[in-house]
């Protein structure tokens, strides 16, 4: 028997094989894994607009700044596509940088910038049959009012930051959410004939009265995480329905939505780069880092006196050195924005943190009437945006000290390093809410790069891209203040002595060799569909749906107009930036 295998093996090994059918089998074998995996394991997609600048890219073209050498994307898809309406292109000649705020033309620029498609990206699809999407996760769907136009997927991405049973509100540019609202149905909350229609903006139920009272009573008790104790008398009345249940904390009102660090690095947005200062500025601006006025003589030395990217420091006292945002100018008893050259030869004046983002602040020329148009010219842009975040390196001995220091509305908060320790603190108004909790670190002598951030409600360190974890003692209750300043009709919240004189500063003891590499990044900012913005917007998310937001926000189809996703609409999660080559890495 072993024999007759054995001859049988031997003339099949000496049958001629058919090359031809072997490439056959396995073009075969190709297209059926590939289609296998395109079908259950992940798809490629490509990002044609900008709703996630700057996370993800649409078309684009690359603007090296010639003033101050930032680069920066600037949104050119109504060049590369014509308007679905119109079946117009609107060609892109200006832009405007958002370091330095130099507005030129797209023309001058030598070589002339190309157009750039927009990024790739791998979308994981088993997750939503193994697993639904986390809040944060960067996700693609079909477009619930129209999934295919001429036969062709819709297909959307955006971040899932509402989940099915949630009411989401949007205010003053943050997320917070509650489960404790319930919607009967009825007259006042009604349901459509199919429940495959429950994704309708009407369904949303946005700014049900019930939902507002209790957004505003969660306001102005500091939207409280904790036990019901800590809330004043009148406001444990109205969170009676939910003391029975232990109060648990999301069913205690609305409570802020806090990113995790991943994705609040991917959010950040320059405001200003210290080391790359425009030539043309020196002395006809004040520089935007200084000491402060208060600072005796010969304490801070720095490296330029009218543009200085670094400062050293000799002396035993905390001296400051603080930034100032100067891209406002002063008009009518009011600020509004101010772009060099400037037309009429004002100059920039302080003003708080601004919501302008360069990829949205294109120039586009109509091919029809030949005129231009500035798409940051809208309210969205110059909205104030308290979240920020501030880093440097650092060149210190042992035995000195350094802080970086955030303002927002009535208080300033502190990340104190030295010593092999850091500790956070606040000072203002309302005081040390959380103590002084502190963690080792590595700071004690040599060069450091420290970052910190104010982002929703929290502080959060890094030293040499390492986070410090604080775990929640770095969370704090917001202040919104009832009166405003007179430059503040929007009533915002800024203050002119944190906000406007010193958004973000930096101190040291004690000797310091050299600060330097100073930037100053914002966060994400939500905007409304309403221009008021001391109100919130409020929607609530059937059971079985997602609220998709995009991260950049003022140019953002989302489900603030279009209203929720279906989870059968869902397709994946984008997990990784395949091509453009500089972009290539896991999407945050």
């Amino acid at each position: 028997m072993a024999t007759a295998t054995a001859e049988a093996h031997d003339e099949k090994k000496k049958t001629p094989r058919d090359p031809a059918r072997e490439v056959v089998e396995t073009i075969v074998f190709v297209v059926v894994l590939v289609l296998l995996l395109k079908l259950f394991v992940t798809e490629a997609f490509v990002i044609p607009t900008g709703s996630m600048a700057e996370t993800l890219y649409g078309y684009q073209k690359i603007i090296p700044c010639p003033k101050c050498g930032h680069e920066f994307p600037v949104n050119s898809h109504d060049e590369v596509e014509a308007n679905q309406q119109t079946r117009e292109k609107h060609k892109l000649v200006g832009y405007c940088c958002p370091n330095c705020r130099y507005q030129g033309r797209v023309d001058d620029l030598t070589p002339p910038p190309h157009n750039r498609t927009g990024d790739r990206v791998l979308v994981l699809k088993p997750l939503y049959h193994i697993q639904p999407p986390h809040r944060g996760d960067v996700v693609v769907f079909k477009y619930p009012e129209a999934p295919q136009e001429n036969h062709i997927a819709a297909n959307y991405i955006k971040r899932a930051m509402g989940f099915g049973g949630e009411t989401i509100a949007i205010h003053r540019g943050k997320l917070f959410v509650t489960t404790s609202l319930q919607y009967p149905p009825g007259p006042l909350f009604p349901r459509p004939e199919s429940p495959l229609d429950l994704w309708r903006p009407q369904y949303m139920y946005a700014n049900s009265g019930e939902a507002e009272r209790l957004f505003e009573a969660s306001r102005r008790a500091g939207f409280p995480a904790g036990p019901i104790a800590a809330l004043p008398e009148p406001l444990k009345a109205h969170f009676k329905p939910v003391l029975d249940e232990g109060f648990p904390a999301d069913r205690a009102g609305f409570v802020e939505i806090r990113k995790e660090a991943p994705q609040l690095l991917a959010d950040r947005r320059i405001v200003w780069d210290n080391d790359k200062q425009p030539k043309d500025l020196a002395g006809v601006t004040p520089s935007r880092w200084a000491p402060d006025r208060s600072t005796p003589t010969g304490r801070w030395n720095a490296d330029n006196a009218q543009q200085p990217r670094a400062f050293s420091h000799n002396g035993g006292e905390m001296d400051w050195v603080r930034y100032q945002h100067l891209v406002w100018k002063a008009e009518g008893g009011r600020l509004v924005p101010w772009r060099w050259p400037d037309r009429d030869g004002a100059k920039p004046v302080a003003g708080p943190v601004d919501n302008m983002l360069g990829y949205n602040a294109g120039i586009d020329l109509n091919p029809i009437n030949r005129e231009e148009h500035s798409r940051d010219s809208g309210p969205d842009a110059t909205r104030w945006v308290g979240d920020l975040t501030l880093e440097c390196e650092v060149e210190i001995p042992a035995g000195s000290e350094v802080v970086l220091e955030l303002s927002k509305g009535v208080n300033r908060f502190q990340a104190k390093f030295g010593n092999g320790l850091v500790a956070l603190a606040r000072v203002g108004e309302k005081g040390p809410e959380f103590g002084t909790p502190s963690r080792p670190c590595k700071v004690t002598a040599g060069t450091f790069k420290l970052r910190f951030a104010n982002v929703d409600n929290r502080l959060s360190v890094w030293v040499d891209e390492k986070r410090i974890d604080f775990g929640t003692e770095g969370d704090y209750s917001p202040i919104e203040k009832d009166t405003f300043d007179a430059l503040d009709p929007q009533h915002e919240g800024w203050t002119r002595e944190n906000d406007i004189d010193a958004p973000a500063s930096i101190g040291a003891r004690g000797p310091v060799a050299g600060i330097r590499g100073i930037k100053v990044f914002r966060d994400v900012y939500y905007t409304r569909n309403s221009t008021d913005q001391s109100g919130a917007d409020i929607f609530y998310v059937q059971p079985g749906h997602y609220m998709c937001l995009g991260d950049n926000s003022a140019q953002s189809s989302d489900s603030r107009k279009w209203g929720v996703v279906p989870d059968r609409l869902m397709l994946g999660k984008a997990v990784f930036v395949f091509f453009p080559v500089d972009r290539v890495g896991f999407i945050k």
